[in-house]
């Protein structure tokens, strides 16, 4: 009675419990008899939670993706939100997914947060639980043990779900004032009639610059054209370029977190006035900035 008092507690907003190590079972789809418990195990969340009743114990399973498996027609398969499989699973947007991946499959909906990880994108996201109430799970993943946070029936935040669908970085700078926009011009040196890979920025010297994504610092360096400039790699082929800057605070081959300082910014290179001059690139190929920066940073 007493534990089904604090179940029920629990599932209301008020109370905590724990539970350790559930063990992992692989599955598939459709014909196997997992999938059909797992099934009936996420029904009865759904039922129970209707009626203010306990929750089921959590189950988890561990789904080999295949070619033409997407994270979305998962999500409906298993009867859970995308928001679910995201979280448990750490993929900060749709494009991360990747048939052949292990994908771990909870029989209850919410949003699980891996403790254990360095991630801005997990660190940002426990910001909006801090006040709830959450499960806390310990789970054994490739022979290590790992924390998460779970966070029942929960979804993630409007801003998350947004970058989620769309390859979206955090802004270079704290404030955005467009000074020459990504696209065709005449150079302000040379006067040609030239594409413009990247997008300026006004930035007094000595402003601080922040990586727009976790990445790696591909390379540093000082350009006749770009001055002092930054490069890193991000995941998904893209990588970002930092120009014109005064001093720069990383080293070739560091790891970066969003929002890390890097540089400050300043007018060296061919350059008419202090400035941050920002690209982001796919494949080697310049992308318009503007379309893919996230001005709250979430």
């Amino acid at each position: 009675m007493k534990y089904l008092l604090s179940v029920f507690l629990f599932f209301t907003g008020i109370a905590l419990y724990s539970q350790e190590y559930p063990v992992i079972q692989n599955i598939s789809i459709y014909s196997d008899p997992l999938f059909k418990q797992q099934q009936k195990e996420t029904e009865s969340w759904y039922f129970n939670k209707a009626r203010s009743l306990p929750p089921p114990p959590l189950s988890l399973y561990q789904y080999r993706t295949e070619e033409g498996d997407s994270l979305i027609q998962l999500a409906a398969v298993f009867n859970l939100p995308v928001d679910t499989l995201a979280s448990l699973n750490g993929i900060q947007n749709i494009a991360d997914f990747r048939p052949g991946d292990s994908l771990l499959i909870p029989s209850n909906p919410g949003i699980y947060i891996n403790e254990e990880s360095s991630s801005p994108w997990y660190r940002n996201l426990l910001s909006h639980f801090r006040e709830q109430p959450y499960q806390s799970l310990k789970v054994i993943v490739k022979r290590e043990k790992t924390s998460f946070q779970y966070y029942p029936g929960q979804y993630l935040p409007e801003s998350y779900r947004t970058r989620f669908v769309q390859p979206l970085f955090l802004s270079p700078l704290r404030e955005l004032t467009v000074t020459s926009s990504y696209g065709y011009r005449d150079h302000p040196f040379t006067g040609k009639w030239e594409l413009h890979t990247g997008t300026d920025f006004r930035a007094p010297t000595g402003t601080e610059i922040r990586t727009c994504g976790d990445g790696m610092i591909l390379s540093t360096g000082e350009l006749e054209d770009y001055g002092k400039y930054i490069i890193i790699q991000h995941r998904n082929k893209y990588t970002s370029l930092y120009g014109h800057l005064s001093r720069i605070l990383v080293n070739v081959g560091d790891k970066v977190a969003e929002g890390d300082v890097i540089a400050l910014s300043g007018n060296t290179g061919m350059s008419t006035g202090p400035h941050l001059h920002f690209e982001i690139r796919k494949n080697g190929l310049p992308q318009n900035p503007e379309n893919l920066l996230s001005v709250s940073g979430e």
